[in-house]
This record gives C-alpha cells, structure tokens and sequence, in this order.
C-alpha cells in the first residue's frame, strides 16, 4: 500500500521558528534538513513566513484552515494555532488524502513540538497510526479490488473535508474582517474623543479669550467714565 507523507511542517511562537519538519520523498519516511526533488526547505520557510503567517487568523477550538490560493504547484497548504499561541503550518502534496494534513496538525497541537527531533518523532508516530488504520480496509485476497475501495473512500473523505475546509475559511475569513472592524471602530472613537477634547479646549480658549477682553473694555469704559 501506497505510504503518504506530508512534505513540510513549521512551528512557530510569536513569529519565531520552534521546529521543522521536512520529507525528502527520495529519502525514505522521513528527513530533516535536506533537499527534496520538488523543492527546498528553504522555499517552504520563505513562503511560510511571507504569505502564510501574515494571513493566520487565530481561531477558539481546533481548527485547522487550507489556504485557497496555490503558494506551490503541487503543494496544498494548511495551517492552524493552539492556546498558547503558536503557529503550524504543513505543505502536502496534492495527491495525499487531504485527511492526514487535517490530522497531523490537529494532533500537534497536544503535544510537545519544542525541537526538530520532538517534531520528526510525534509526526512518525501520527503517520504510523494513520497507515495502520489505512491497512484495516485492506484485504490482501482482493488487492485490487481493495485498493480501488480505498481510493473511492479516499475521494469521498476529501470532498467532505474540502467542503468542511472552506466553511472553516470564511469562518476565518468572518473573524479576520471582525477583528479589523473592531480594530476600526476603537480607533474612530479614539479619534472621536481626541477631537471633541480638542473642540472643547479651544472653546474654553475662546471663552477665556472673549471673558479677558470683555473684563478689559468693561474696566476701560469705567476708567474713562471716571476721569471724565
């Protein structure tokens, strides 16, 4: 049976790299730090950190979120965040069952990811619990046949993740534009306030201004009327 593996995983902390997880699909299970043959770790941090953190909208519960727009041919990718407030990001190819980088990242978030080893050992063990459970809907007798069953189940489960990942992009979506309208609206009352503290004391100003002068003419006209 076909082994699927997701090419790269980033966690990050207040935008802080904690550790990474990189598949050279030439290498066998699973590497750290090496080049693959479709791209570098290198493109998958850059990317990571110009176009999908920037746009990472954290959300209360486990939820992950696959990013719509294509950032690699070939390459899907997803992202969520946890409690404590860190980021993580996985790139997997496109003909892997969208349910394992869905799982993976969900799975992460409770457990200690603190180092590149941490990472590498709790995604081999998620992998090995997702192919175990692969191989219970295999029959060796029926190989075929089998094989063409998971597939279908495979599909199904992908156009029900896929509909299940876009309700949870405009969900995010929702709160991004929330959030900024908040962000707005504190902003217009501040700014509100600023000005009528501004409009007020020069109000006062004028006051005093026209208060000092009237004094002035009204102890002039008596100074006069006096001396007359």
């Amino acid at each position: 049976m076909k082994q699927y593996n997701v090419t790269f995983i980033e966690v990050l902390k207040d935008k802080k790299v904690i550790a990474t997880y990189f598949h050279n699909p030439g290498a066998g299970y699973g590497s750290l730090g090496r080049a693959g043959q479709t791209a570098k770790p290198e493109v998958f941090q850059r990317l990571t950190e110009e176009l999908v953190v920037p746009k990472v909208v954290p959300l209360e519960g486990n939820k992950v979120i696959k990013m719509s727009n294509t950032l690699l041919d070939g390459f899907e990718c997803y992202h969520g965040t946890d409690s404590e407030g860190r980021i993580c990001v996985c790139f997997s190819p496109v003909d892997v069952p969208k349910i394992l980088p869905l799982r993976i990242l969900t799975d992460l978030k409770g457990m200690s990811n603190n180092s590149d080893q941490e990472l590498d050992s709790n995604v081999r063990a998620i992998l090995q619990q997702f192919h175990e459970e692969l191989l219970s809907y295999h029959d060796s007798s029926t190989a075929e046949a089998t094989e063409q069953d998971l597939q279908d189940v495979i599909q199904l489960m992908n156009d029900n993740i896929d509909k299940f990942l876009q309700r949870q992009e405009r969900v995010s979506l929702l709160v991004d534009r929330t959030s900024k309208l908040n962000q707005s609206s504190y902003n217009f009352k501040r700014k509100a306030v600023r000005i009528k503290t501004k409009m007020w004391w020069k109000n006062v100003k004028l006051c005093s201004t026209l208060a000092a002068v009237t004094v002035v003419v009204v102890v002039a006209i008596l100074g006069a009327v006096h001396y007359m």
